[in-house]
């Protein structure tokens, strides 16, 4: 119960915290917004994104699933606030691109071969939807454990109550997991947005061959550590609780002593 108390509190603290956070990123990282909601056109009272299929060149959808004004709040803190789409977006990227070109020249103003100025809208937009859903179903599993344990404080005897005991606290860590691959390639091609591409952010003495040893020993490394964790955990809750014994009544008479300076 203490747990899932814990984890309710500071759920809360991060949805106050995400949504400030959510409000400056579509400020300072527009495309990263409308890259998460797959929002090809600007609008005004933009609702939430349940589903969404949009064309393979991304330049308009298809289909969409919403709920109206969400979106909206989300990123601007007005149910009726505008929120810019991806294709805007991108023509803007591209004119700032070439001021750049006329005024640096090419090389400084390259970004990728293709002249692409919009992240991966597929792995933003799901890698956004897993970060938000295991974090709410978290928050949901706590809650309910917290009323099915009222009066009692023990759950009742059920398989289906140790899956949910292993699985309360994994979801958050998957969670924060997919919130960084959502905020790493949503950035994309930008190392600082609209001034400085991923691009020129490598480092010249540093070869391809180093960077994938790199990669390739934390994977490892973090994959060992990530085993040996779960391992544990289940070790431990197959193991369960020691039993409990009640504390001995206090004796009436004095111990003898045993040791004294």
């Amino acid at each position: 119960r203490l747990g899932a108390v814990l984890t309710l509190v500071a759920s809360l603290g991060v949805i106050v915290t995400g949504d400030v956070q959510g409000k400056i990123m579509t400020e300072v990282q527009p495309m990263k917004m409308a890259a998460a909601e797959a929002l090809y056109e600007t609008e005004a009272g933009a609702g939430f994104s349940i589903l969404t299929i949009g064309s393979l060149d991304g330049t308009q959808e298809h289909v969409a699933i919403k709920v109206p004004k969400v979106l909206a709040f989300m990123a601007t803190g007005n149910p009726n606030g505008t929120v810019e789409g991806i294709n805007e977006i991108k023509a803007r990227n591209a004119e700032l691109v070439a001021s750049i070109e006329r005024q640096y020249g090419p090389d400084v103003a390259r970004i990728t071969t293709d002249e692409d100025y919009t992240p991966n809208v597929p792995l933003a937009y799901w890698t956004f939807r897993l970060m938000m859903g295991l974090g709410f179903a978290s928050m949901a599993l706590s809650a309910f454990l917290l009323w099915v344990t009222r009066g009692t404080g023990r759950p009742p005897l059920s398989r289906w109550w140790v899956w949910a005991g292993v699985a309360a606290p994994l979801l958050p860590i998957f969670a924060n997991s997919f919130g960084w691959i959502f905020t790493e390639t949503g950035r994309q091609p930008w190392l600082v947005n609209g001034l400085m591409t991923t691009a020129f952010g490598v480092s010249p003495s540093v070869s391809t061959t180093e960077i994938w040893i790199s990669m390739l020993v934390y994977t490892a490394l973090y994959a060992v550590l990530a085993v040996v964790e779960v391992r544990l955990f289940l070790r431990y809750v197959a193991h369960g609780a020691e039993p409990f014994h009640e504390p001995e009544e206090p004796s009436t008479h004095d111990a003898p002593l045993q040791f004294s300076y």
